[in-house]
């Protein structure tokens, strides 16, 4: 799992990041058989955070087939969050 979370960081560093001036910072947080990534956003709506999740999903397309479930996970203010899978 943790050679799967390295690349997962550097696809997002490099591919998302860039793309969205909301996203204050990102952490990935493993669990079992699942991979949580959560995302501190400076304002945001449904409509981009969906956009956020298919990017996702098309860099995760990157890495190929993994046993993981992945979930993703939106807070502007740490209290919130808007979950998306």
């Amino acid at each position: 799992m943790e050679k799967t979370i390295k690349t997962i960081n550097k696809l997002l560093d490099k591919l998302l990041l860039p793309q969205y001036d909301d996203i204050v910072e990102y952490q990935i947080i493993p669990n079992d058989d699942k991979i949580e990534i959560i995302f501190w956003m400076d304002g945001t709506d449904q409509e981009i955070e969906e956009e956020i999740v298919d990017e996702c999903h098309s860099i995760l397309r990157m890495i190929g087939p993994t046993q993981y479930r992945f979930l993703f996970k939106f807070t502007t203010e740490g209290e919130n969050f808007y979950t998306y899978s």
